[in-house]
């Protein structure tokens, strides 16, 4: 990955046929995304590569209920030490998801089955996985899907559900941001049995380890935080006054800001200049080396276009 700021093609779409065309068939960029784990800016880019809620969205758990174990997993516990910021949450509480090692069974199973907030099937999901060290990461299988999530009716059959999963290598040490993106629930993979029967009050998550007997103590492997939004929530619109144009060196500045209260417990590193078009356009993309976003911050970015 390497830092840089370019327009891409779809921006230049933008310019080109809205000084050309007495009535445009394009709205100007007007409104802001943010992300995670942005690659190096290509033209052909039409979105972040991980961009993520600047609002609060609505959280379906806060990290402070108890998840219960089967399989070979055990019930979860609290942990006050390691937890995430973000969605309007107060709460200092995320779930050590525990195994102790005395199951037999390589697939660890931990369940809420009745959120906090129905999961929303028209909506994308979130939450954060923290793997605390390479000797947790090296109990994680290494071959096929290692982390499945499902989203159930309680009371369903077990083959009704929504399912995302990920490899191993789609994981890492330290806290991931699971996600299904821009992907809504009821688009993800349905079980064998279909789609579920009724409301999404139940949340799964299954992780497949290398040995039955492998274990997670307190603090090797903690969940927080499951959450949705829409897509009018994973972008802002610019700072008041802005753009500004110097029409004598032909160059825009926009100001774009990130309240203390916004996209927090996030490590940014990439911001997106979007229309409003029905389908959303991408005007550009910034690559920058990742910050850190807590409620202690208030970021401003200041983009600008010349035309040379």
């Amino acid at each position: 990955m390497a830092n840089g700021s370019i327009i891409v093609n779809n921006g230049k779409k933008i310019i080109i046929n809205r000084a050309y065309k007495s009535s445009p068939d394009y709205t100007v960029p007007s409104r802001f995304r943010v992300g995670i784990s942005n690659g190096t800016p290509a033209v052909a880019d039409t979105d972040l590569d991980v961009s993520v809620p600047i609002e609060d969205g609505t959280v379906c758990d806060d990290g402070s209920n108890t998840l219960t174990g089967s399989s070979g997993a055990d019930n979860s516990t609290n942990n006050t030490t390691t937890f995430k910021q973000g969605a309007g949450q107060s709460d200092v509480t995320a779930q050590n998801l525990i195994a102790d090692g005395a199951g037999t069974n390589v697939l660890k199973i931990w369940t809420i089955a009745a959120l906090t907030a129905n999961k929303t099937a028209a909506e994308p999901f979130g939450f954060w996985l923290y793997i605390r060290d390479a000797a947790a990461y090296v109990k994680v299988k290494a071959s096929g899907a290692a982390l499945t999530i499902k989203f159930r009716t309680n009371g369903n059959g077990p083959t009704l559900f929504y399912k995302y999963e990920r490899t191993k290598a789609q994981l890492a040490v330290g806290w991931n941001w699971v996600t299904s993106g821009t992907t809504i629930t009821s688009d993800l993979t349905a079980g064998g049995g279909g789609a579920p029967s009724g409301v999404l009050d139940e949340f799964v998550i299954e992780l497949e380890t290398v040995n039955a007997a492998d274990e997670f103590t307190a603090g090797e492997l903690v969940y927080d935080l499951l959450r949705e939004w829409t897509v009018a929530e994973r972008s802002k619109i610019y700072l008041a006054s802005y753009p500004t144009i110097d029409e004598t060196n032909y160059e825009q500045e926009t100001r774009c800001q990130l309240l203390s209260t916004e996209a927090n417990g996030f490590d940014l590193n990439g911001i997106a200049l979007i229309n409003t078009d029905g389908t959303i356009l991408m005007h550009s993309e910034d690559t920058f080396t990742a910050e850190s976003k807590s409620d202690t911050d208030q970021f401003t970015f200041i983009v600008k276009d010349r035309l040379i």
